[in-house]
């Protein structure tokens, strides 16, 4: 029962409140699968969505006015990590204090560009596997990472060649 007593204040929140500010930005997540692993950077301190830099999100950013999802997700992946991608699906959508979040799965097409492009913002890219405990992945990341495994997997175990 507080369970659902915490969602539909979240709810609340997000649909009344948030709706009134216009603080309805979405945001792009992409769940970057390299074999068995996925990409986890560390996030930049928060207090709005109460994360520091000890945790650790999937990379993305805000969508621009304007801009496709897809778009967005290409253009913030490059900016932070210099990998091209392939898009391979879209999970779905979560929200948080501010931020309506649309997860992807996606490839990088040469992991060999990988670098930490904007040092000010995270300190650390790191391929992890999601059965890794000792990861300190955000509460809304870990959720959505949660949430989504089933299907994550299933698109690990795939061929690169099949997208």
């Amino acid at each position: 029962m507080l369970n659902f007593i915490e969602k539909m204040k979240d709810f609340i929140y997000w649909e009344i409140f948030n709706r009134l500010k216009c603080n309805n930005q979405d945001v792009v997540c992409a769940v970057i699968v390299h074999g068995n692993k996925i990409l986890a950077q560390t996030a930049q301190r928060n207090p709005i969505v109460h994360t520091d830099d000890s945790q650790y999100i999937v990379p993305g950013g805000k969508v621009e006015p304007g801009e496709s999802y897809i778009a967005a997700i290409h253009r913030e992946i490059k900016e932070e990590t210099n990998l091209n991608i392939d898009v391979v699906k879209k999970l779905g959508s979560t929200r948080n204090n501010k931020y309506k979040l649309h997860w992807y799965v996606c490839r990088p097409t040469d992991v060999s560009l990988l670098k930490v492009v904007e040092p000010q913002k995270q300190k650390e890219l790191k391929w992890v596997s999601l059965q890794d405990t000792s990861i300190n992945w955000t509460p809304k990341n870990r959720e959505a990472l949660y949430q989504y495994l089933p299907q994550i997997e299933k698109i690990q175990q795939m061929p690169p060649e099949t997208f």
